[in-house]
């Protein structure tokens, strides 16, 4: 029986098992659906081998679609879980496994069923262990005016409870205010960074961004050497693109707006600071594809699996990024297929129903190699879907004329995506 949380300040699902001893074998399992009160229960009853040869052998919902997935893709998810977990459930394992993937990978045709995490590879992100020293964010952006407003409170804020001797000429707010208007951003970056490295290194809030960075000190990507990205730049160009997770739930496509100091002091820091941790840099300027890692309970019908582009930058830990190792499963094709009703319903069925997602419930999904044809049509829908955001970012079109056009390529989307998976 489910009931849902019928507690108003419990966090933590519950599971009351009731056990009997005796001999069990060839049984049916009653499930009753009380997620909307017992006056509105749904009863099922299935054959108990339906929960033995699931994925996790979870206990889903045996309604006719679920159990219609179950007969399509349960036990092939479940065998490819048992053959191949261990070699891809971490990117270490991944790459230990390489040649072994590369032989599956290349045995695929359209038609197959796989596993997400069995045509790519990626990781978590980097941890910088001190955002502020890091990272910044771009110039004439909503998230530069918040930085501009938060730097003279968190000053002010700093001066009153620590009383510094080399700051008590600033004896009110405004005089803060008038101070930090007289310094250049790299006066103003020098001083937050002498008074962390006195004070403590969360002195300003955990985390805490304060670097404004001007277009004029960002990098071309395209044109670092193997050299700069292992080991930083040199000159006065030396912040690149971060991805730092989005907040507001974009999917499709977001512009860039925090970016990290890759200086070779910097990347030196981060190879050695224990309290970063330094992955090597062998997944970070590439294109792939990231997503939120808090989704939705599946009873919220508009929500889905947040996933979006992620273009040729470095990426964290609240930016899980996986790359396409498939030519017929390019990153648009996986964004779009992230990004359909059908995946996230069976994120939350079959694999996990809590808020947090994490690297391994994407691993598990099942994904439908395409055909050329297939692929086309999917990876053109993300293109008209990335064209809408990007319209929506420059104030070219309204937000809810862009959240009316979404919409319906999403119908568009999850009609294809059935069709794809033979749903329908």
């Amino acid at each position: 029986m489910d009931t849902a949380n019928p507690f108003s300040a419990a966090m933590v699902d519950t599971c009351i098992a009731i056990i009997q001893k005796t001999q069990a074998t060839d049984y049916y399992i009653t499930f009753i659906d009380a997620k909307n009160g017992l006056q509105d229960k749904k009863v099922y009853s299935v054959k108990d081998e339906v929960y033995k040869n699931v994925v996790n052998n979870v206990f889903f919902i045996p309604t006719d679609f679920n159990l219609k997935i179950y007969n399509k893709y349960g036990k092939k998810v479940k065998e490819l879980i048992e053959k191949w977990w261990d070699k891809i459930s971490t990117s270490k394992n991944i790459l230990k496994y390489k040649k072994d993937l590369e032989q599956y990978r290349n045995s695929l045709k359209p038609g197959d069923i796989t596993l997400l995490g069995l045509i790519t590879e990626g990781g978590q992100g980097l941890a910088t262990g001190n955002n502020g020293k890091y990272i910044g964010v771009l110039e004439g952006t909503k998230w530069a005016e918040k930085v501009k407003k938060e730097r003279p409170e968190k000053l002010a804020e700093f001066i009153k409870n620590k009383n510094p001797k080399e700051l008590s000429f600033l004896k009110t707010k405004q005089d803060v205010i008038d101070y930090l208007k007289n310094l250049k951003e790299i006066e103003i970056r020098t001083l937050f960074d002498s008074l962390k490295e006195n004070y403590g290194r969360d002195i300003f809030g955990q985390g805490w961004i304060y670097r404004i960075v001007s277009k004029d000190e960002i990098a071309d990507v395209d044109k670092l050497t193997e050299d700069e990205k292992l080991n930083g730049i040199e000159g006065g160009k030396t912040f690149v693109p971060y991805d730092k997770g989005d907040k507001e739930g974009n999917r499709w496509w977001a512009p860039s707006v925090y970016y990290i100091d890759w200086s070779k002091e910097n990347v030196k820091s981060l190879q050695t600071d224990p309290k970063a941790r330094w992955q090597g840099y062998q997944l970070y300027f590439r294109e792939g594809f990231c997503w939120n890692n808090v989704s939705t309970p599946i009873h919220e019908e508009s929500m889905f699996i947040k996933c979006r582009i992620k273009e040729k930058t470095v990426n964290d830990v609240a930016s899980m990024s996986l790359y396409s190792k498939h030519q017929l499963t390019t990153n648009k094709y996986l964004v779009s297929m992230l990004n359909s009703r059908l995946l996230f319903n069976f994120l939350k069925t079959f694999i996990n129903t809590s808020v947090n997602l994490q690297m391994n419930d994407i691993r598990q999904l099942p994904i439908v190699i395409p055909m050329p044809k297939q692929l086309k049509e999917f990876e053109e829908i993300f293109n008209k879907a990335v064209d809408i955001q990007k319209k929506k970012f420059s104030n070219q079109i309204t937000e809810e004329l862009a959240k009316q056009e979404l919409n319906d390529i999403q119908k568009e989307l999850d009609q294809k995506v059935l069709k794809l998976y033979d749903l329908i």
